[in-house]
């Protein structure tokens, strides 16, 4: 068969177990041909056809992201960034602008905020926000989208006064007096999140803004992690038919709201893990168990080095978990859970191992698996977990996380004790909670430091091939799709990248500043930087 498009003179990164490099590739159609020297590609080559000197460059597979937020990601777009701002007073002025295009009585929404990034050190309060408006309900939402300040009208418009009871998984905020200080965390901003909730012509304007953003990036698969609700799915599924949404999906069968009810609905549904196709396809069933690292609200068997009397938050207990995943495992489904602190990585493992038992060989996950200490290692490689490390989030939290967990930065996400006991992983960036571009994440797998520098566990650090190919074949794996793509392989599907410069040889510390020339996905070029009307 004669190629479409042949690239040579590039330094091709196949991804392969050996970390192989070759100097070109031929595509046909949506499918890669073969992989080798100048010369044995040329055989493919047929007189008029495309070829693309890359000049040194690298050619490698697209990124896969096995865990992202596409709807938050985009959606965000439409609200307030709060990422840059240095103090409440800023942050309450950006609200003050956006609150002059909007109606009273609809939302402003704001997104990103750190309280430790902050001049007051501290969180928003209702009495802030009220500052901005009493008559447009407002939610910011903190950069790990655990945790939201509200003013007194969005507490107003959904009935919580100073006498409602915490829920389950969450907490209400107060201040000395028993006042609510409009500070909701865990499940109790999951729900009020529902109320603030874009409409459906918003989600479908904010993926387009994702898959856009995300090819630019090189990302051509996502496992969507979730939004709100059984509509979620619908919408993704939605912007992939119309082909706003380019990406191809993996999407996790979660809510970030009630996520029991939400897997009871995909059992009741008769669907299972791996219904779709190459473009979208139904994923794990995911439930929450624990909260966020950088809140700090994730369980811990021990408590926060910077608060010890506090050891986090759980969603669930033992038997709650056992009995919502357990039923979707017999059900057919691939099974996997928010699990960040040690205590909520135990948990999920000994659901997994007693799922195991039922039905050897299924290849479950562990979102985040944030704190993961040598035996829990040991018990994720006898159950054949793949975990699902987040490494951009020792860049942007990491001096957060040496403040609040001490020492226990050192099992944090550990890369490196993976790939020493042969479990293979995958990488996901988790944004918005942090930035999607995947050389951030793939620098701080690497070097292990915060944005100050500071080391946070130097010593799980990997290799840039082992993390290239963990963002790669990993996210392949995690879906079971690594016989179609992830590396390259003749047969495989046509999804590459070409970047900037030849990364195998760029110095570590210049990593985040590699960018993408162009993004070809099934075989199609979808992004290129000197065309802007590509997409």
């Amino acid at each position: 068969m004669k190629a479409t498009r042949v690239f040579i003179n590039g330094e091709v990164f196949t991804s392969d177990h050996r970390f192989s490099v070759h100097e070109a590739v031929a595509i046909g159609g949506n499918r890669i041909l073969g992989v080798g020297t100048n010369q044995e590609i040329q055989a493919f080559v047929e007189s008029g056809k495309e070829v693309t000197d890359l000049e040194g460059r690298t050619l490698m597979p697209g990124f896969i992201d096995a865990h992202a937020h596409l709807e938050l990601y985009g959606t965000n777009q439409l609200g307030v960034n709060a990422k840059a701002v240095h103090s409440i007073p800023e942050l309450l002025d950006q609200l003050l602008l956006a609150a002059e295009d909007i109606p009273k009585g609809q939302w402003i929404r704001g997104w990103g905020y750190n309280q430790n990034h902050l001049a007051e050190q501290r969180h928003l309060t209702r009495d802030d926000l009220d500052k901005v408006s009493t008559s447009h309900p407002i939610i910011v939402v903190r950069t790990c989208g655990h945790i939201s300040c509200v003013n007194t009208k969005a507490l107003e418009l959904t009935g919580i006064t100073d006498s409602v009871v915490d829920p389950p998984g969450g907490k209400y905020h107060r201040d000395t007096s028993g006042r609510l200080t409009g500070l909701l965390m865990e499940s109790a901003h999951m729900a009020m999140f529902q109320h603030a909730d874009y409409s459906e012509e918003e989600v479908q304007k904010g993926l387009a803004i994702a898959s856009a953003d995300f090819l630019e990036l090189g990302i051509t698969s996502v496992h969507d992690a979730g939004g709100y609700g059984t509509k979620h799915i619908r919408y993704l599924q939605k912007a992939v038919q119309e082909k706003t949404l380019k990406q191809r999906i993996y999407a996790l069968y979660g809510s970030l709201s009630d996520s029991v009810s939400m897997v009871e609905a995909g059992i009741r549904s008769g669907m299972a893990t791996g219904i779709g196709d190459d473009f979208f396809r139904i994923g794990p069933a995911k439930v929450f168990i624990d909260g966020s690292s950088s809140g700090p609200t994730c369980k811990m068997r021990e408590g926060y080095t910077s608060n010890p009397a506090d050891s986090g938050m759980l969603y669930m207990d033992q038997h709650a978990l056992d009995r919502s995943l357990l039923s979707a495992y017999e059900h057919g489904w691939q099974l996997t859970a928010h699990a960040m602190g040690d205590q909520a990585v135990d948990m999920l493992l000994t659901t997994l191992e007693r799922a195991r038992s039922g039905r050897p060989g299924t290849r479950h996950r562990i979102e985040h698996s944030g704190f993961t200490p040598a035996d829990l290692v040991q018990r994720m490689k006898a159950v054949r977990a793949v975990p699902i490390p987040n490494p951009a989030f020792l860049h942007e939290f990491g001096d957060g996380y040496r403040k609040d967990y001490g020492n226990r930065v050192e099992a944090m996400f550990p890369m490196h004790a993976f790939a020493q006991n042969d479990i293979p992983f995958a990488i996901g960036s988790d944004s918005p909670i942090t930035t999607a571009d995947p050389f951030v994440g793939i620098h701080a797998a690497i070097t292990r430091q915060s944005k100050s520098g500071r080391s946070v566990g130097a010593e799980q650090g990997i290799t840039l091939e082992e993390v290239l190919r963990a963002y790669t074949w990993g996210g392949a794996y995690a879906s079971g799709e690594e016989d179609v793509k992830g590396s390259l392989k003749p047969g495989m599907l046509a999804d590459l990248i070409i970047l900037d410069r030849p990364v195998l040889n760029t110095p570590i510390q210049q990593l985040p500043e590699v960018t993408v020339d162009e993004t070809i996905l099934d075989g199609k070029t979808v992004f290129h930087k000197l065309k802007e009307d590509v997409y």
